[in-house]
C-alpha cells in the first residue's frame, strides 16, 4: 500500500512540475496536500531527487523545479519546431490572442505537429490546415509576444 501511495505521489508531483512554475518545496508540500498526499518537506526533497528534478533559473531571475529528462525532451522539441519553421513558414502574423503562420500548400501539418510537441508556455492550442496554422494563446493579448517568440526561432 505504501509503495502505491509513493508511486501515485510521484505521478502527481511530475504533473505539478510540468503544469506549474513551482520554485519551493513548501509550495509542493501544500499542492500535494491539496491532492490528498500530506507529506513533509523532507519527503518532497527525496521525491524530487527520485524524479531527477533540479532548479532552473529563468531569464527574469525566478526559480522553478524542472525534471531534467523532461527539459531535454522539451529542448529537442523546440529545436525540431525551429527546423520545421525555417523549412516551411513564409509569414507570421498576430492579433489579440491569435497567431497565424502561413506556408506553402501541404506544409501546415508538420509545423502544427512540431508546435504541439514543443508545448510552448502560454499556448492554448493550434489548428493546422493545408497552408495555414492558427495558434491560440491563453493570454487574451498574447498573440504578439508569441509571434515574436516564433520569429526568434526563425532567426536561430
Amino acid at each position: 500500500m505504501k509503495k502505491n501511495r509513493s508511486a501515485a505521489r510521484l505521478v502527481i508531483l511530475r504533473r505539478l512540475l510540468a503544469q506549474h512554475e513551482i520554485g519551493s518545496q513548501e509550495e509542493l508540500v501544500q499542492r500535494l496536500g491539496e491532492r490528498g498526499h500530506h507529506v513533509t518537506q523532507a519527503t518532497v526533497s527525496r521525491d524530487l531527487t527520485t524524479l531527477g528534478a533540479d532548479k532552473l533559473v529563468g531569464e527574469d531571475g525566478s526559480e522553478r523545479y524542472v525534471i531534467a529528462a523532461d527539459l531535454e525532451r522539451h529542448s529537442g522539441a523546440i529545436r525540431n519546431l525551429a527546423r520545421r519553421m525555417k523549412e516551411f513558414v513564409n509569414e507570421i502574423g498576430s492579433s489579440a490572442n491569435l497567431v497565424v503562420l502561413k506556408m506553402d500548400p501541404g506544409s501546415a501539418s508538420p509545423v502544427a505537429a512540431a508546435l504541439d510537441a514543443a508545448a510552448l508556455d502560454g499556448v492554448l492550442g493550434s489548428v493546422g490546415g493545408d497552408d495555414t496554422v492558427l495558434v491560440i494563446t491563453q493570454d487574451p493579448v498574447g498573440g504578439a509576444a508569441l509571434a515574436q517568440q516564433l520569429e526568434n526561432l526563425l532567426e536561430t
